[in-house]
């Protein structure tokens, strides 16, 4: 069943090189660096070079939950594209059970801004941490010409070229300054590193887990259109809908793409391709029953098509029934997850906790 709701989507081929021959488990790296020029070209813009050393700094310590965790808020501070420092806010949250003797899981968690979707005494509770940013500490969610925050670092002039980054990549490329500062602390678990984020934040936690292969987990909830979803036949958000109202997260080419519904399914790549540039690590994908604007339909299918790029690698990929995913069905086997919630567009404690347990995993 699965196989011929992915014919019905007509996806571009995810193991054929650009000169046509087939990629083999060799030749995967190649592919690899093939999709994300890609994605890079026509939809994103070009992930960042890191020019320097990352810093932080310090500014409070409070016990929290109850008193089982620390939460510290810092400043990150890194060299910008322009040779310029640039410094963001960040709260690390800390359980006590994470020790230089018991080096505990991590999510880099992209967020809306403190606290939503994260219930924190339980996550303390859970072992794990969490060093969560806010993306408009970053990058204005909205047209700044590009004038304030980080933007004018990348485009001093206000200007940009074709494959220059947008604010997903901004946003993406923040994470991985926090992954910087997260590696250096030695109660953090370096095999155990996860990239975490929801709707256009799941977009963006994708995006920087396929570029920065320190992250071992790359999470992406309910990032629907140019996040999970397959694009081809996507019901919901489309590529000309999604360009059309938030048009500076994208690179100016993607607009080739979004021209049409027919310009956006003739793309020389799809969803699956994102997901596929993660591996040989692991990425989990997870959808809401009520979320039809996401579309968890093509966010499923999505990891199917994903799949064999494991799969040619000597590893699991989706392991799931010949069937959509009912209301739900957790499917974590293997290094690519899939998980159906029941509700509406949301991060929740279901899926914080499957989350978890997929970074343990457990």
């Amino acid at each position: 069943m699965l196989n011929e709701l992915l014919k019905e989507r007509d996806l571009p081929e995810l193991l054929t090189m650009s000169d046509g021959s087939p990629v083999t488990a060799e030749k995967w790296p190649e592919r690899r660096k093939e999709l994300l020029r890609l994605l890079e070209e026509g939809e994103y813009g070009k992930f960042p070079e890191k020019l320097g050393e990352t810093r932080y700094t310090e500014k409070r310590r409070d016990r929290t939950c109850a008193g089982v965790a620390v939460t510290r808020q810092i400043d990150v501070t890194f060299p910008a594209p322009d040779g310029q420092d640039f410094t963001f806010p960040a709260m690390l949250h800390v359980p006590d059970s994470a020790t230089a003797e018991n080096p505990a899981p991590a999510f880099v968690y992209i967020s809306f801004g403190f606290p939503y979707y994260t219930p924190l005494e339980e996550l303390m509770d859970e072992g794990v941490v969490i060093a969560e940013f806010c993306m408009n500490s970053v990058a204005h969610d909205g047209e700044d010409n590009w004038t304030t925050l980080l933007s004018p670092h990348f485009y001093p002039d206000g200007k940009r070229p074709g494959n220059g980054t947008g604010k997903i990549g901004m946003w993406a490329f923040a994470a991985s300054r926090l992954a910087d500062v997260l590696l250096s602390l030695d109660f953090v678990d370096p095999s155990k590193l996860g990239v975490l984020g929801h709707s256009r934040l799941g977009k963006t936690a994708l995006w920087a887990g396929a570029n920065d292969e320190r992250f071992t987990h790359v999470f992406s909830n309910d990032s629907g259109c140019s996040g999970a979803a397959i694009t081809r036949k996507k019901v919901g958000e489309t590529f000309p809908r999604i360009c059309q109202v938030f048009p500076y997260w994208f690179s100016e080419n993607m607009k080739i793409h979004s021209a049409s519904i027919e310009a956006s399914e003739s793309a020389p790549f799809d969803q699956h391709f994102l997901l596929a540039a993660v591996c040989p690590r692991k990425v989990y994908v997870a959808s809401a029953t009520e979320d039809e604007w996401a579309d968890p339909t093509s966010e499923f299918l999505a990891c199917v098509a994903a799949s064999p790029a494991w799969e040619l690698c000597g590893k699991t990929g989706l392991v799931a029934p010949d069937r959509l995913p009912e209301a739900w069905d957790t499917l974590a086997e293997g290094n690519v997850g899939y998980h159906l919630r029941k509700g509406i567009h949301f991060l929740s404690r279901h899926d914080w906790i499957r989350y978890i347990r997929y970074l343990r995993g457990e």
